[in-house]
């Protein structure tokens, strides 16, 4: 079987390199850097295997945007289609974020997914969809109790099930810009739903792997990496710099800094000052401005109560 690695990256520098080589080595795979390069800050690098793409190429896929400004996060599963258009004899595109560390035999994940002829392996969300930030954007699209969420900051697509989702991409696409839709669905809610609802075989990720730290948050310091090698899959993996900013973005009451015994405090104090003072500073004042927007608000609506009354 022809499989293909595709490390996922916008960027380049020491900790995405780091990244890149922790890739399993002992695989008979190609492995491909497809980087998105429509900001300038990923340009290919001299002795690595890079695949670059811009925004203007997945469009030229006949593929809507849709109304959000970061286009290719909301559509996270375009670049899987626009190297699948490149390169389409594979029999499965392994998709893997530059924030993602795997510690298993890939080979043997393979030979299982063939032989139980699996589709897509990838993690389908257990939380609530009434937590999902985005489940407005299906609003229209489909039917909140066929709506199914699935992670795939790491996930493995079959030829077959590539070929399928681009194909209900453009028929969305059409829908869409005959406003027979009125919301463009996020990826993650995309995947999962049409996956479900087709002759397509899912398999959860955990299936192949323990994966105990793989969400969007909290992050792993990579230095806590040897310590999760039971681990098959774990996502995100940061360094310090990004580590310290995901905390921080994360943290919704960013005053508890101020609290030493809050968790929130201990994990900021253990980096030296210096490398989160900044992103600090900055969650403090935007929580400011919310509360004082919320109090002037609440303020207006008690005042317009008063006059009715």
């Amino acid at each position: 079987m022809k499989c293909v690695i595709l490390f996922r990256t916008h960027i380049w520098d020491d900790f995405i390199q780091r990244q890149f080589l922790r890739l399993p080595k002992n695989t008979p795979y190609d492995i491909a850097i497809l980087a998105n390069n429509t900001d300038g800050l990923c340009p290919p690098v001299e002795d690595f295997p890079f695949v670059i793409f811009t925004l203007d190429d997945l469009l030229k896929m006949g593929l809507e945007a849709g109304p959000e400004k970061n286009i290719v996060w909301w559509n996270a599963d375009y670049p899987l289609y626009y190297y699948a258009s490149l390169f389409p004899d594979y029999d499965y595109y392994i998709l893997c974020e530059y924030d993602v560390v795997i510690n298993c035999d890939l080979e043997q994940i393979i030979l299982s997914l063939h032989s139980g002829e699996k589709d897509i392996v990838a993690i389908t969300s257990r939380s609530p969809l009434e937590e999902c930030v985005y489940i407005r954007s299906a609003e229209g699209v489909y039917l909140y109790e066929n709506i199914k969420k699935t992670y795939f900051p790491f996930a493995i697509f079959s030829k077959k099930s590539v070929a399928f989702l681009y194909n209900k991409r453009l028929s969305l696409t059409k829908k869409y810009r005959e406003k027979k839709i009125q919301n463009w669905p996020h990826c993650e809610l995309f995947v999962g739903t049409e996956a479900a609802a087709s002759n397509l075989q899912v398999a959860q990720l955990t299936e192949y792997g323990k994966a105990d730290f793989f969400s969007h948050y909290p992050p792993v310091l990579e230095e806590c990496l040897p310590y999760l090698m039971d681990q098959a899959y774990i996502h995100p993996v940061l360094d310090s710099k990004r580590f310290l900013l995901s905390t921080i973005h994360y943290e919704g009451r960013p005053e508890r800094f101020l609290n030493p015994f809050s968790k929130f405090h201990r994990t900021l104090r253990s980096f030296p000052f210096r490398f989160y003072l900044g992103p600090l500073c900055k969650a403090l004042f935007s929580r400011f401005c919310r509360i004082i927007s919320l109090t002037i608000n609440r303020l207006c609506k008690n005042k317009n109560f008063l006059k009715i009354k």
